[in-house]
């Protein structure tokens, strides 16, 4: 499977689908491990390079991200808030507020009583668009392909 295809299937798709179903938190997982996989085709390095992490989620964050969210990784922080604890505990940091757009009063990444709100339609429509930033990057030749490991879920009992 080439990479642009990957993306395609893991990332946007299975992120609009989750967001369809109202799996929010999934879907913010998604968005949280998927920025760092995005970062990963960026960098001249192999996908399976050890310690690129914090690395590559800031190379997405920079480069395929709206402008609004620079302010973010000063001091690391997205990658705190966002990537680690949602790696390492399923859950967004205590700094985040997760909200939808149809029931919040608040702006994406408006701050709010010491708290970062992220509206996670929003937040999904910008992933989703740097995700198309790194397939037109693949298709074009700009972004080389990288040999990656793939695996299906195979329609039979485990």
């Amino acid at each position: 499977m080439r990479n642009e295809e990957f993306i395609q299937q893991r990332l946007l798709q299975e992120s609009q689908q989750l967001l369809q179903a109202e799996f929010y938190f999934p879907v913010f997982f998604l968005v949280s491990q998927g920025l760092e996989t995005l970062g990963s085709f960026l960098d001249k390095k192999p996908l399976g390079a050890k310690a690129q992490s914090k690395k590559r989620f800031h190379l997405a964050v920079n480069q395929l991200l709206p402008n609004t969210y620079a302010d973010l990784i000063d001091g690391d922080w997205l990658y705190k808030q966002l990537r680690c604890t949602m790696s390492h505990m399923c859950s967004p940091g205590g700094f985040i507020v997760l909200e939808r757009k149809t029931k919040s009063k608040h702006k994406h990444l408006q701050l709010v009583a010491s708290k970062r709100v992220f509206i996670i339609e929003d937040l999904v429509s910008d992933f989703q668009q740097a995700c198309l930033l790194v397939i037109e990057g693949l298709e074009s030749g700009a972004i080389k392909q990288k040999a990656m490991a793939f695996s299906e879920i195979q329609n039979h009992k485990l």
